[in-house]
């Protein structure tokens, strides 16, 4: 590949056009391009460019990208940049998460790299490099006894040999070890060696863990997980207060006729759950049961997935089936339904009073033989009167409406959710938690929980991704947590001295993308909305930030 994006400034240096070399460029950078265009910002304002090169070294967004500029028809250049091959650094870094020590020499027994256990092992600093120094000035051992010189010498590999040496410079206390070394060939031809180092410490740490994973994939089940189910039922509303006990009972009431249901709560409440557990308990239950994440599709491609489309509506346009038409006898979930336009809302409206639809270009008419059950993530009255709700539908399809309690509402359930959620997974872990700590539990009931009871999984889900026992602490919890526990709304303190003002900035608006995504339960389309920016802004500025979740 010759670059990952081409820049063609115009006549005065202000970026005109961009060429996308690679998917992953275009999805991190395209965005901000756009803005830059808009702006009418110029190239050399963008990048700090070496004065009079016309080719080198640039950092650009936290990347290393090589650049060049080249003449372009005109009287115009063109920027070429090519991101840094991070390849090397992704292995070195692969490498310091195995438990082993791990060394790699050249051909001449020459030290290449040695991984973040092996240095421990061999007692080196992490400041002082080994690269191109020799393994017998290294170590204090002998040549003929060297699991890693006889791979070399033999060119055959040497296992599990042990032995006991000194490291020279470092340690004076001699280290027994268990080596186990590879000769690594090109085309027949010797390049080094790779070597494996165990001591007692590792290993017997090693069997606890083994002995562990053992048990866990002794009783992970045979057949499928319980939790591998084709849809949601009563049974999986998991509380028993009041608002959730009535939500119940009026879910299972209704489930039986066919009128419209209007399921009312914040991003995480469990809205899908009630409309699986509504259609499986409904006359409709033989039938498919198809949900839309209103807020997730583009408007311009969610009308041609609600209605299909006809071959020849438009370029590359097939015969095919839209939702309306593939639920017909079950029923079609419109999740978020107030993140839709109000064109397509009413379009909606229309389909829901006529009893037919037609597809996108067609002209035949089909009957709706679909039950609608549609979802607000917000007041639906506050929606209406920001016109984002259109009035008529929403009377339409709330013949019934029934409300879900956000989790701060009934806290009183939280210990019942987390131990549901712990039960469901344990197979998933080779050290599933069984006990819970006081405080953190003391911790979770402060918490406010914009995300409800979907965040309160995922934080579950990172402890007992990083715990290494049955049990999980405080400091298992993730740190956005920990941090917000005592005030909420803090952010991080200035430290004028380490950063300047665009880093400050950078600081400030990771910290406001933080809040914004835990506030709106992580719902990237929602976040977007909520902070007025566009959903591929968003996206762009999570990655530029390193946000995972």
């Amino acid at each position: 590949m010759l670059y990952d994006i081409l820049f063609t400034p115009d006549g005065e240096g202000r970026f005109l056009g961009a060429a996308w070399g690679s998917r992953e460029a275009e999805e991190l950078y395209r965005d901000l391009f756009e803005e830059w265009a808009a702006r009418r910002r110029r190239v050399d304002t963008a990048f700090d460019l070496p004065e009079g090169a016309d080719s080198g070294e640039l950092v650009w967004e936290e990347d290393t990208f090589y650049f060049q500029l080249l003449p372009a028809p005109e009287g115009k250049r063109w920027l070429l940049l090519k991101r840094e091959d991070n390849q090397a650094y992704l292995l070195r870094r692969a490498l310091d998460q195995i438990a082993d020590g791990v060394q790699i020499y050249d051909k001449n027994a020459c030290a290449v790299y040695f991984n973040r256990a092996s240095r421990e092992i061999s007692h080196i600093p992490g400041g002082v490099s080994v690269e191109g120094r020799h393994l017998l000035d290294l170590y204090n051992l002998d040549e003929t006894v060297s699991t890693t010189m006889t791979a070399l010498q033999t060119q055959a590999p040497v296992l599990d040999r042990v032995g006991r040496f000194r490291v020279n410079d470092f340690s004076a206390e001699p280290i027994a070890s268990a080596n186990t070394s590879y000769p690594i060939f090109r085309e027949g031809e010797l390049l080094g060696a790779v070597v494996f180092e165990q001591t007692a410490e590792l290993v017997e740490k090693n069997l606890k863990k083994m002995e562990a994973t053992r048990r866990a994939l002794a009783n992970f089940p045979k057949g499928p997980p319980k939790i591998s189910f084709s849809g949601y039922t009563f049974d999986n509303v998991i509380g028993g207060c009041l608002k959730l006990r009535e939500a119940v009972a009026l879910a299972k009431r209704v489930s039986s006729q066919e009128s419209p249901v209007l399921l009312v709560g914040e991003t995480g409440t469990g809205k899908e759950i009630f409309a699986q557990s509504i259609h499986r308990a409904s006359r409709r239950r033989g039938g498919k049961f198809l949900a839309i994440n209103c807020a997730a599709v583009p408007e311009t491609l969610i009308e041609s997935l609600l209605f299909g489309t006809r071959k020849g509506s438009f370029t590359g346009s097939e015969d095919k089936a839209g939702y309306f038409e593939e639920a017909s006898g079950g029923t079609l979930f419109l999740d978020e339904l107030n993140s839709m336009s109000l064109a397509m809302q009413s379009k909606i409206l229309r389909v829901l009073q006529e009893k037919t639809f037609r597809r996108v270009g067609g002209s035949q008419d089909i009957r709706l033989d679909v039950r609608v059950i549609s979802s607000c993530n917000e007041d639906p009255f506050k929606a209406i009167s920001e016109n984002t709700f259109r009035r008529d539908l929403f009377y339409r399809l709330s013949t019934v409406m029934i409300e879900l309690p956000p989790l701060r509402d009934h806290l009183e359930d939280l210990e019942e959710l987390i131990r549901y959620h712990l039960e469901a997974t344990a197979y998933q872990f080779v050290h599933a938690v069984t006990r819970i700590e006081p405080e953190v539990y003391k911790i979770l009931r402060a918490y406010h929980w914009p995300g409800n009871v979907r965040e309160l999984f995922h934080v579950l889900d990172y402890a007992q991704n990083v715990t290494d026992s049955q049990i999980m602490e405080v400091r298992h919890l993730p740190p956005y947590l920990l941090k917000r526990q005592d005030d909420p709304a803090a952010f991080p303190a200035i430290n004028f001295s380490q950063k300047d003002l665009q880093g400050l900035m950078d600081d400030y608006e990771r910290e406001i993308l933080v809040q914004a995504l835990e506030y709106c339960g992580y719902n990237i389309s929602q976040t977007a909305k909520t902070l007025g920016i566009l959903r591929q802004s968003l996206q762009y500025r999570i990655r530029k930030y390193g946000l995972i979740f």
